[in-house]
């Protein structure tokens, strides 16, 4: 159990080589950039080469827990970030569902996959465990069923994100699904992982996170609550950019 909110490593795995590494992150990188979208965008920064074809295999793609995700504040969000097949530049997309939580409950802030396979392949992790794995058998199916599917095979306390066969084929509005459903949307983040022929990510958690500031993190829930339940109206009126004006 880690008694801060991050775990301080992020996980490398190369799809071409088949090589996986951890890499020890200092706090500092933490506190300057957090986790999800600014901790991707400096990691991603400093690893995409300048010119990288989106669809190429020097392009990296990063799964992205937020700093509190796992934590006991709401909010169980990860990034999906790249280089971007729609735009050339700069790609995000964010997701809810238990994938998030569960990658950082296997001991990981960030997964980082570089590289392609040279054959459909999906990515098992848990605590002890990195394997690049065949994923022949899966490739072509919807997105739903193959979560089923390999759920069915490797248990119910698996997370998945994963994608169908527009990623496959590498269509641009294709996006990452988990959870049966929940879509990271944006940016062609579905064709990267489709042009790394990655069928998905199944993480099984073990771990837990246990910030040292859970007594604030449980004084803000709470206020948060009790803003949201004063007024039945608010979310019809400002929707959930509502949350940020009134924090500002």
């Amino acid at each position: 159990m880690s008694e801060r909110a991050f775990n301080g490593r992020i996980l490398n795995v190369n799809l071409t080589t088949g090589q996986h590494w951890v890499e020890e992150l200092p706090e500092s990188m933490y506190r300057e950039h957090l986790g999800g979208y600014g901790l991707g965008a400096r990691l991603l920064f400093d690893r995409i080469p300048a010119g990288a074809d989106p669809l190429g295999p020097d392009n990296v793609l990063g799964f992205m827990p937020g700093l509190l995700t796992g934590t006991p504040l709401f909010g169980q969000r990860f990034q999906v970030v790249c280089k971007s097949p729609k735009n050339g530049g700069w790609g995000d997309a964010n997701c809810g569902g238990d994938f998030g939580p569960s990658l950082k409950f296997t001991g990981y802030d960030a997964l980082l996959v570089y590289g392609a396979a040279a054959r459909p392949s999906y990515i098992y992790i848990d605590d002890h465990t990195v394997e690049v794995r065949d994923a022949a058998p899966y490739w072509g199916g919807l997105a739903i069923d193959t979560e089923d599917r390999l759920k069915d095979e490797l248990g119910k306390k698996i997370s998945v994100a994963l994608i169908g066969p527009a990623g496959e084929n590498l269509a641009i509005m294709s996006g990452i699904a988990n959870e049966r459903g929940r879509l990271a949307a944006r940016s062609g983040v579905g064709a990267v992982m489709g042009s790394k022929k990655l069928k998905a990510v199944v993480v099984k958690p073990e771990l837990k996170i246990m910030a040292q500031t859970k007594d604030v993190l449980q004084t803000v829930k709470s206020s948060l609550q009790g803003f949201n339940q004063a007024s039945k109206t608010f979310f019809t009126t400002f929707g959930t950019t509502g949350i940020t004006a009134n924090s500002a």
